[in-house]
């Protein structure tokens, strides 16, 4: 029977009577909600309300947001609420043209950083950090911003492959029913599943009860940037694999040895923050938390330390040793006269002046005989429970990757499946996983890409992407991040826990029931499960990190050091700074994104130090062949300062044949020369000139500062290196007048750790394109914010310090001038502002510009780019053609959109409404942002500082960015014995 129509007026009669529901106020505002809907069912059962006729603008915004809901409606399939919450603003429908934000999870090596995705309309458009995550407190790193792009590489893989043809999911499913039953009926023997790092809760528990019902299968990991030496020592100090955290803000000196807590990776985010938070704070009481570094190759942490030297890569565990012995004899010896005898004894003297305060930590590339001489450090200085706090790895435990290649040798392995990996490429080179993989009659491999495995494979499945997707993770320190969809998945895809249920479940689960049915089950759920929607909304689980561990005291064993082969250096094998293991490879972003200590783009390298570039007679760019025993490679040398001269330094993630447009024929690949046995050190490696020479794009040729003070330090106690001549030198110009407000920004070089995601999130935010190889070769590269990287002292054992360079935003603006058509303008806000469709392209005001930092669009860079990449771009900021200068504007959209909401509400601006797209992203806080004129404001403290001061502020440009100066210890403790 069909419903009669309602009667509108007796309707509005009746809500009108409803005056307790503010969401009854209108018939409109009513329409959508589930509460109005159930009310309507019960008070008019037999009839129906009828659709009035919209208006232009009513349709408009219901067109738009169905559109957008379409988006985001997420990952639904399987049936199942797939309603996602938003972050920090909340609506309850989507306002066409206004952004909306969703907390998630950004994963690098299995392990999350919390982030915020803002999202227009549907389509996620940026990245920013979780200011609420307990881990990475509001920062980002490379590869969070960069994530955005690579949701929408038009190389991803899009649909199902069977033996490298197009197939679907039907015909899967079907074929491995048959394969199930069998497996089933063998109890799992012959079955091995294949990840990379696994943090996810949820995801382990589902291969867990996987293990159950076929209990004779095997699970494998690999991991390219592995722990297993961090695992190791600690299992022999304390009887258990636990991962050290180190507590900075309890500390007053940090040694490293080799470490990485500033460097990419999983930890760098959450660690760099506390490092820059508790050295901030250090210089509140007077005295400065002060870092000792050690490192056989630059790295940011090695950069950063205030007392640095360069070790030999052999002679690690003996510096580590002898630190110890140190320690133990209450002493220092004698130290010697060779650069790291001075430095161990200087160390020594500061940890035992700092009894208890003090924090030895040792990075992931050193084997376990140094990180166990850390340990041992650290207990006999009473640092272990204080100042290093010993936490539950977040990765599930697993067999390694050697005892799936032998079963696969042996021919034990019927089926195996390979999700989220690429072991084909990144397996050590003398596993030969090639040879062994094409022993087994089942090969499945699932991924973001067809890579070098799907290739190799018989089926591969395609995987979704972080952003549009259910999920779980753990951070560093063992924090339950949610990852929840911010869009549709844009091909047929898969989550890895829907792939387990699609071959191993009777019927298959969408991602949001797998996650909702693990925590139902878990021993969390009648604390969790209340607030399910506000952990959605937070994008974290409170209170879910892991606790401190009590731990024993470690044995007295001895680190030893490592014995020398033959041959002429050793090859350290690291991860690359911009494309970490090549699952970043085919982000434009990412390769032409200036690596932090080279400066070098588009390629990786073969660093080796002046002295020894010195003896091989080499020169930067050359060709060398690599021959590290029956292994071989060849790549370009560059000569790096602070490099030990026993060792060369290549990175991964190049030498790509199946990663993409944009990574495939890119530099050379340096798993060709990894053992399993040693990832990350290749003793009596040779090198040969090969002959050739390839150019290399670096952004940075010049490294000195040749006497001038672009980096300032300022050592503690000292009188201030700051000043304010810049503003008051005399001038024919007249100071530039506002209409109250000035906006401003400080750099505070002290906080800088050269990380880069500053750089990429300004690329993200502004729509900077991507000018490729061969552009950058010419020196045509589009960044608006650079990173100078500037050398002091001599080249074999320099200080390194990082400078951010934007925009100065001058009042006396030299671009000004010299533009013919005042395409370059200031307004009253003090920002130097570019207009595009004025500017006819005669780059005057790049030749007047003291700083270099305007860009010229030689090409119309973003023609043509295919639709996903187009869908990326930020809506808010002009995309820009050809023939035009363009520059930081401090985020003026954001200025503009923080106005707008100021104006409505009837009140000023507030300090640190306006945030811009560098300043978010900075996982150190260096970059302060705001309205000068306002005293009160941070920024307007920063430039107040005594170690404020202007770059080449002696050219009266007046800039309205400006720096703090690096600070310095006083003195050097002095070495006892």
């Amino acid at each position: 029977m069909k419903a009669a129509p309602l009667d509108l007026a007796v309707l509005r009669a009746r809500l009108a009577a409803q005056p307790g529901r503010p969401f009854w106020r209108s018939l409109e505002e009513a329409a959508d909600t589930e509460e109005f809907r159930a009310y309507l069912a019960a008070e008019f059962p037999a009839c129906s309300l009828p659709a009035p006729a919209p208006d232009r603008r009513r349709f408009l915004q219901l067109m738009a947001a169905s559109l957008a809901m379409s988006g985001l409606a997420a990952c639904g399939r399987g049936g199942g609420n797939s309603r996602i919450v938003p972050n920090v603003r909340e609506s309850q429908r989507l306002v066409p043209g206004l952004p909306t934000y969703y907390a998630s999870a950004a994963l690098l090596d299995g392990f999350a950083n919390g982030i915020q995705v803002t999202t227009f309309d549907g389509r996620p458009v940026k990245v920013e950090g979780n200011e609420a995550h307990p881990w990475s407190r509001g920062g980002t790193d490379v590869f969070a911003q960069a994530s955005v792009l690579q949701l929408y590489d038009p190389d991803r893989s899009q649909t199902v492959r069977r033996l490298g043809r197009i197939s679907d999911w039907q015909t899967f499913g079907g074929v491995m029913a048959g394969h199930v039953a069998a497996i089933r009926a063998e109890h799992g023997r012959g079955l091995r599943l294949l990840t990379g790092p696994v943090t996810s809760p949820s995801l382990a528990a589902q291969i867990e009860a996987l293990r159950t019902d076929f209990p004779e299968m095997h699970w494998h990991v690999l991991e390219t940037v592995p722990r297993a030496a961090v695992r190791d020592a600690a299992t022999t100090a304390f009887g258990r694999p636990l991962e050290s955290i180190p507590r900075f803000d309890r500390a007053e000196v940090v040694v490293a040895l080799d470490a990485d807590f500033l460097d990419q990776g999983p930890q760098q985010v959450g660690l760099a923050r506390r490092w820059s938070d508790a050295r901030r704070a250090s210089l509140a009481t007077g005295r400065l938390l002060v870092l000792h570094a050690a490192a056989p190759s630059p790295t940011l942490t090695s950069a950063k330390a205030d007392f640095p030297v360069v070790a030999s890569s052999r002679g690690m565990a003996a510096l580590a040793d002898g630190l110890l012995a140190d320690i133990a004899a209450g002493s220092s010896a004698a130290p010697g006269t060779d650069p790291a005898s001075q430095w161990r004894a200087r160390a020594a003297a500061a940890l035992h002046a700092a009894r208890g305060r003090g924090i030895v930590v040792a990075g992931a590339a050193q084997p376990a005989a140094v990180h166990l001489a850390a340990h041992r450090i650290n207990a006999a200085l009473g640092n272990t429970g204080t100042t290093v706090l010993h936490l539950t790895p977040a990765t599930a435990p697993a067999e390694p990757i050697e005892s799936l290649v032998a079963a696969m040798a042996a021919g034990a392995v019927s089926a195996v499946l390979m999700f989220d990996t690429n072991p084909v490429y990144t397996a050590p080179a003398d596993l030969d996983f090639s040879a062994a993989l094409a022993r087994v009659p089942l090969k499945i491999h699932a991924g973001l890409h067809v890579d070098e495995t799907a290739n190799a494979a018989d089926w591969h499945l395609p995987l979704s992407h972080p952003l549009e997707a259910w999920g779980d993770a753990r951070a560093f320190d063992g924090t339950i991040s949610m990852q929840q969809p911010t869009i549709m998945p844009l091909y047929d895809t898969r989550s890895a826990g829907e792939l387990l249920s699609v071959i191993f479940e009777p019927a298959s689960r969408s991602g949001l029931a797998i996650l909702q049915d693990f925590w139902r089950g878990s021993r969390s759920a009648a604390a969790f499960f209340p607030g399910w929607d506000q952990s959605l909304r937070d994008g974290f689980i409170p209170g879910s990190a892991f606790p401190a561990e009590t731990v024993r005291t470690p044995p007295a064993a001895a680190a030893s050091a490592l014995a020398r082969t033959t041959g002429d250096l050793d090859l350290l094998i690291r991860p690359d700074p911009s494309v970490w293991d090549g699952s970043f490879a085919n982000v434009g972003w990412l390769q032409e994104l200036p690596k932090p200590l080279t400066k070098m783009t588009w390629d990786n390298l073969v660093a080796i130090s002046p002295r020894t570039a010195e003896r091989l007679h080499l020169d930067n760019g050359e060709i060398v062949e690599i021959v590290a025993g029956p292994r071989r490679t060849q790549g370009p040398v560059w000569i790096t300062p602070g490099q030990a001269d026993d060792a060369a330094t290549i990175t991964l993630g190049y030498g790509r044949g199946s990663a993409g447009s944009v990574a495939d024929g890119v530099g050379f690949d340096a798993y060709a020369l990894r053992t399993a046995a040693s990832p990350w050190i290749s003793s009596g490696v040779v090198l040969r000139r090969h002959g050739g020479r390839t150019p290399l794009a670096t952004t940075q040729l010049h490294s000195t500062m040749e006497g001038h003070d672009f980096v300032r330090i300022q050592p503690l106690g000292a009188p201030p290196v700051g000043d304010n001549t810049a503003f008051t030198q005399p001038s024919f110009y007249p100071r530039l007048q506002t209409d109250g407000r000035s906006w401003g920004m400080v750099i505070d070089t002290d906080a800088c750790i050269g990380c880069n995601a500053c750089v990429v999130a300004c690329q993200s935010e502004n729509n900077i394109p991507v000018v490729g190889r061969e552009q950058m070769l010419a020196a045509r590269g589009m960044h608006w914010l650079r990173v100078d990287r500037y050398y002091g002292g001599p080249l074999d054992d320099p200080q390194t310090h990082f400078m951010p360079v934007p925009c100065m935003m001058c009042e006396q603006a030299p671009c000004e001038v010299a533009c013919p058509v005042e395409a370059t303008v200031h307004d009253h806000e003090g920002l130097n502002l570019m207009v595009y469709n004025r500017c006819v392209g005669t780059r005057a005001c790049s030749g007047y510009c003291p700083y270099k930092v305007r860009r010229f669009n030689f090409h119309d860079y973003s023609a043509g780019a295919e639709p996903s990449l187009q869908a990326q771009r930020n809506p808010d900021v002009t995309v820009r053609a050809g023939g035009v200068m363009e520059k930081c504007t401090y985020c003026v959209q954001r200025i503009a959109a923080a106005r707008v909401e100021a104006d409505q509400a009837g009140r000023p601006i507030r300090d640190g409404e306006v945030r811009t797209a560098c300043q978010q992203a900075c996982p150190t806080r260096a970059i302060t942002f705001g309205d000068l004129a306002d005293r009160g404001s941070a920024v307007a403290h920063a430039f107040a500082d005594p170690r404020n001061y202007a770059l080449l502020g002696e050219l009266n440009t007046r800039p309205h960015t400006t720096y703090l100066a690096t600070l310095a210890p006083a003195a050097p403790p002095k070495p006892e014995g």
